[in-house]
Protein backbone atom coordinates (compact mmCIF):
# COMPACT_ATOMS: atom_id res chain seq x y z
CA UNK A 1 0.00 0.00 0.00
CA UNK A 2 1.22 3.93 -0.48
CA UNK A 3 1.60 6.33 1.82
CA UNK A 4 -1.57 7.66 1.29
CA UNK A 5 -3.43 4.30 1.58
CA UNK A 6 -4.75 3.38 -1.66
CA UNK A 7 -3.74 0.06 -3.21
CA UNK A 8 -0.78 0.00 -5.16
CA UNK A 9 -2.71 -1.89 -8.69
CA UNK A 10 -1.34 -3.48 -11.36
CA UNK A 11 -3.05 -2.05 -14.78
CA UNK A 12 -3.58 -4.84 -17.70
CA UNK A 13 -6.02 -5.72 -20.57
CA UNK A 14 -8.05 -9.34 -20.55
CA UNK A 15 -7.99 -9.87 -16.93
CA UNK A 16 -10.12 -12.09 -15.77
CA UNK A 17 -10.57 -11.82 -11.56
CA UNK A 18 -11.17 -14.65 -9.86
CA UNK A 19 -14.20 -14.72 -7.88
CA UNK A 20 -13.34 -14.95 -4.04
CA UNK A 21 -15.16 -16.11 -1.08
CA UNK A 22 -13.20 -13.55 1.04
CA UNK A 23 -13.98 -10.69 -0.82
CA UNK A 24 -17.19 -8.67 -1.45
CA UNK A 25 -18.26 -7.44 -5.13
CA UNK A 26 -19.63 -4.68 -6.55
CA UNK A 27 -21.78 -5.08 -10.32
CA UNK A 28 -22.38 -2.16 -12.08
CA UNK A 29 -23.33 -1.44 -15.25
CA UNK A 30 -22.13 1.53 -17.40
CA UNK A 31 -23.53 3.21 -20.95
CA UNK A 32 -20.26 2.73 -22.42
CA UNK A 33 -16.55 0.77 -22.26
CA UNK A 34 -15.14 4.36 -22.26
CA UNK A 35 -17.40 5.26 -19.04
CA UNK A 36 -16.34 2.04 -17.23
CA UNK A 37 -12.80 2.64 -18.00
CA UNK A 38 -13.35 5.93 -16.32
CA UNK A 39 -14.53 4.33 -13.24
CA UNK A 40 -11.61 3.31 -12.51
CA UNK A 41 -9.83 4.99 -9.47
CA UNK A 42 -7.25 2.82 -7.05
CA UNK A 43 -8.56 2.46 -3.34
CA UNK A 44 -7.47 1.25 -0.38
CA UNK A 45 -9.31 -2.10 -0.22
CA UNK A 46 -10.13 -2.44 -4.16
CA UNK A 47 -8.83 -5.95 -4.84
CA UNK A 48 -9.56 -6.18 -8.74
CA UNK A 49 -11.53 -4.27 -10.78
CA UNK A 50 -12.68 -5.04 -14.78
CA UNK A 51 -14.39 -3.41 -16.98
CA UNK A 52 -16.07 -5.26 -19.72
CA UNK A 53 -17.90 -4.37 -23.28
CA UNK A 54 -21.21 -5.32 -24.32
CA UNK A 55 -20.55 -7.83 -27.50
CA UNK A 56 -24.02 -7.90 -28.77
CA UNK A 57 -24.95 -4.82 -27.27
CA UNK A 58 -23.78 -1.08 -26.72
CA UNK A 59 -23.74 -1.08 -22.42
CA UNK A 60 -20.78 -2.04 -20.40
CA UNK A 61 -20.36 -3.74 -16.84
CA UNK A 62 -17.49 -3.56 -14.00
CA UNK A 63 -16.67 -6.50 -11.65
CA UNK A 64 -14.90 -4.90 -8.27
CA UNK A 65 -13.64 -7.19 -5.58
CA UNK A 66 -13.48 -5.86 -2.42
CA UNK A 67 -12.43 -6.87 1.23
CA UNK A 68 -15.08 -5.65 2.82
CA UNK A 69 -18.42 -3.88 2.05
CA UNK A 70 -16.76 -0.94 4.75
CA UNK A 71 -13.94 -0.26 1.84
CA UNK A 72 -16.03 -0.07 -0.96
CA UNK A 73 -16.22 3.56 -2.53
CA UNK A 74 -18.62 5.30 -4.76
CA UNK A 75 -21.12 2.54 -4.23
CA UNK A 76 -24.29 5.22 -5.95
CA UNK A 77 -26.78 2.55 -5.76
CA UNK A 78 -24.95 -0.17 -7.01
CA UNK A 79 -25.62 -3.67 -6.02
CA UNK A 80 -23.16 -5.75 -3.02
CA UNK A 81 -22.80 -9.28 -3.75
CA UNK A 82 -21.34 -12.39 -1.66
CA UNK A 83 -20.36 -15.26 -3.78
CA UNK A 84 -22.43 -18.47 -2.74
CA UNK A 85 -21.24 -21.22 -4.84
CA UNK A 86 -19.27 -21.80 -7.76
CA UNK A 87 -17.20 -23.94 -10.47
CA UNK A 88 -14.38 -23.70 -13.05
CA UNK A 89 -13.59 -26.41 -15.54
CA UNK A 90 -10.85 -26.41 -17.88
CA UNK A 91 -10.17 -23.40 -20.88
CA UNK A 92 -9.60 -20.41 -21.93
CA UNK A 93 -12.35 -17.57 -21.06
CA UNK A 94 -13.46 -15.52 -24.69
CA UNK A 95 -16.74 -14.53 -23.24
CA UNK A 96 -17.89 -13.55 -20.16
CA UNK A 97 -22.08 -14.31 -19.70
CA UNK A 98 -23.23 -12.44 -16.65
CA UNK A 99 -27.02 -13.46 -15.97
CA UNK A 100 -28.73 -11.83 -13.51
CA UNK A 101 -32.26 -12.58 -11.59
CA UNK A 102 -34.32 -10.65 -9.42
CA UNK A 103 -37.00 -11.69 -6.82
CA UNK A 104 -40.03 -10.48 -5.20
CA UNK A 105 -38.48 -8.89 -1.94
CA UNK A 106 -35.78 -9.58 -0.04
CA UNK A 107 -35.11 -13.52 1.09
CA UNK A 108 -31.54 -14.81 1.40
CA UNK A 109 -33.22 -18.42 1.71
CA UNK A 110 -34.87 -18.19 -1.36
CA UNK A 111 -31.51 -16.80 -3.00
CA UNK A 112 -29.50 -19.99 -2.06
CA UNK A 113 -32.65 -22.77 -2.93
CA UNK A 114 -32.92 -20.77 -6.47
CA UNK A 115 -29.10 -21.34 -6.61
CA UNK A 116 -28.83 -24.80 -5.36
CA UNK A 117 -31.66 -26.18 -7.71
CA UNK A 118 -29.63 -24.71 -11.08
CA UNK A 119 -26.30 -27.01 -9.64
CA UNK A 120 -29.01 -29.78 -9.41
CA UNK A 121 -30.11 -29.00 -12.91
CA UNK A 122 -26.40 -28.88 -13.94
CA UNK A 123 -25.60 -32.41 -12.53
CA UNK A 124 -28.90 -34.14 -14.06
CA UNK A 125 -27.54 -32.95 -17.61
CA UNK A 126 -26.23 -36.14 -19.15
CA UNK A 127 -23.16 -33.91 -21.05
CA UNK A 128 -22.21 -30.46 -20.29
CA UNK A 129 -23.08 -27.40 -23.28
CA UNK A 130 -19.92 -27.35 -25.10
CA UNK A 131 -17.80 -24.00 -24.36
CA UNK A 132 -19.06 -23.42 -20.72
CA UNK A 133 -16.09 -22.99 -18.23
CA UNK A 134 -17.23 -21.59 -15.22
CA UNK A 135 -20.09 -20.22 -13.18
CA UNK A 136 -19.82 -18.52 -9.91
CA UNK A 137 -22.86 -17.52 -7.96
CA UNK A 138 -23.76 -14.06 -5.94
CA UNK A 139 -26.04 -13.26 -3.79
CA UNK A 140 -27.16 -9.59 -3.36
CA UNK A 141 -26.72 -8.59 0.18
CA UNK A 142 -29.98 -7.37 -0.18
CA UNK A 143 -31.82 -10.31 -0.62
CA UNK A 144 -33.09 -9.78 -3.69
CA UNK A 145 -30.81 -10.54 -6.82
CA UNK A 146 -28.75 -13.29 -7.56
CA UNK A 147 -25.82 -12.36 -10.27
CA UNK A 148 -23.99 -15.78 -12.06
CA UNK A 149 -20.62 -14.63 -13.17
CA UNK A 150 -20.45 -17.52 -16.03
CA UNK A 151 -17.11 -17.47 -18.45
CA UNK A 152 -17.54 -19.48 -22.05
CA UNK A 153 -15.42 -20.14 -24.55
CA UNK A 154 -17.03 -17.74 -26.93
CA UNK A 155 -19.93 -15.69 -27.42
CA UNK A 156 -20.89 -17.87 -30.02
CA UNK A 157 -20.53 -21.13 -28.11
CA UNK A 158 -22.94 -19.34 -25.48
CA UNK A 159 -25.40 -19.21 -28.11
CA UNK A 160 -25.21 -22.29 -29.71
CA UNK A 161 -25.93 -23.93 -25.88
CA UNK A 162 -28.79 -21.57 -25.49
CA UNK A 163 -30.46 -22.54 -29.50
CA UNK A 164 -29.46 -26.23 -28.48
CA UNK A 165 -32.41 -28.76 -29.44
CA UNK A 166 -34.86 -29.12 -26.48
CA UNK A 167 -32.78 -26.74 -24.09
CA UNK A 168 -35.06 -24.67 -21.67
CA UNK A 169 -32.29 -21.92 -21.09
CA UNK A 170 -29.41 -23.95 -21.04
CA UNK A 171 -30.35 -27.21 -20.06
CA UNK A 172 -32.49 -29.74 -21.72
CA UNK A 173 -33.60 -31.59 -18.41
CA UNK A 174 -37.20 -31.18 -16.94
CA UNK A 175 -34.92 -29.62 -13.80
CA UNK A 176 -34.42 -26.92 -15.88
CA UNK A 177 -38.31 -26.39 -15.44
CA UNK A 178 -37.79 -26.04 -11.83
CA UNK A 179 -35.56 -23.40 -12.73
CA UNK A 180 -37.15 -21.21 -15.11
CA UNK A 181 -40.52 -21.33 -12.91
CA UNK A 182 -39.21 -20.92 -9.12
CA UNK A 183 -41.82 -19.02 -7.75
CA UNK A 184 -40.88 -15.49 -6.80
CA UNK A 185 -39.05 -14.37 -9.77
CA UNK A 186 -39.86 -11.07 -11.01
CA UNK A 187 -37.33 -10.45 -14.21
CA UNK A 188 -33.81 -11.03 -15.12
CA UNK A 189 -31.73 -10.61 -18.03
CA UNK A 190 -28.73 -12.04 -19.37
CA UNK A 191 -25.86 -10.30 -21.24
CA UNK A 192 -22.47 -11.08 -23.24
CA UNK A 193 -19.17 -8.62 -22.35
CA UNK A 194 -15.68 -9.50 -23.33
CA UNK A 195 -12.85 -7.28 -20.88
CA UNK A 196 -10.82 -4.38 -22.18
CA UNK A 197 -9.55 -3.03 -18.91
CA UNK A 198 -8.40 -4.88 -15.57
CA UNK A 199 -6.34 -3.93 -12.54
CA UNK A 200 -5.67 -5.93 -9.45
CA UNK A 201 -4.06 -5.01 -6.13
CA UNK A 202 -0.08 -5.74 -6.27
Amino acid sequence: MTAQGTSEMTIHKGHWPTPDGETVVVAREWPDADAARAAFKSHEGLVSFTAYEGIDHDGAFTYEQWTSEDAIQGLDGAPVFHLYRGHRGAGAPGCLVIVSVEFEGPDERRQRDWIDLVFEALESEPARPKGGISGFFHLSTDGTRVLNYAEWTSAEAHLAALAAPGADGIGTTDAWKKVQTYPGMSGGSVKRYRPVFSAVAA
